[in-house]
């Protein structure tokens, strides 16, 4: 008998640590918002940028001598008006700082004449899913003087 209970035991045991490992939707996992972000920026995919955005979230984009604030919906409604459209770049990211609740993440998009960095700001919300909450996005140019080309020819 004891060791039919004790059978019964380790049998729920594991299954609730299988289930809550899996718990957790890959989707929402700290790369996978990274990725996400970078699809939303080649591909204009701006449903899936609502998603991993913070409600609060803000982008910061420099214009000569200011800096422009453009809220979440912001960057929904200018993705809205080019979807269809697609990026001509090469994406890579590196983590600079990463804590269990707080990261910053560097995105490059490298075009064929200038760089465009993307610097995240991710936290973990209340129900402790990754969410970006700030961009910086950077243009480097690569040849002075040349406007970028940042879309591709269809």
């Amino acid at each position: 008998m004891k060791t039919g209970i004790f059978k019964v035991l380790l049998i729920s045991l594991l299954a609730t640590l299988t289930v809550t490992t899996y718990a957790e939707k890959p989707s929402d996992s700290f790369t996978q918002i990274i990725s996400d972000y970078i699809d939303c920026h080649v591909n204009y995919n701006y449903k899936k940028l609502d998603r991993i955005m913070n409600e609060n979230a803000a982008f910061k984009i420099p214009r000569a001598e200011k800096v422009i604030v453009l809220a979440k919906s912001d960057m929904i409604g200018e993705m809205k008006s080019n979807k269809g459209m697609k990026q001509n770049c090469e994406a890579s990211f590196k983590v600079v700082a990463k804590s269990s609740s707080l990261a910053m993440v560097c995105v490059d998009f490298n075009y064929e004449n200038c760089t465009q960095q993307n610097f995240l700001v991710l936290e973990k919300n209340a129900d402790k899913e990754w969410k970006i909450t700030q961009v910086y996005k950077i243009f480097n140019d690569k040849e002075p003087g040349t406007a970028p080309k940042v879309i591709a020819n269809n």
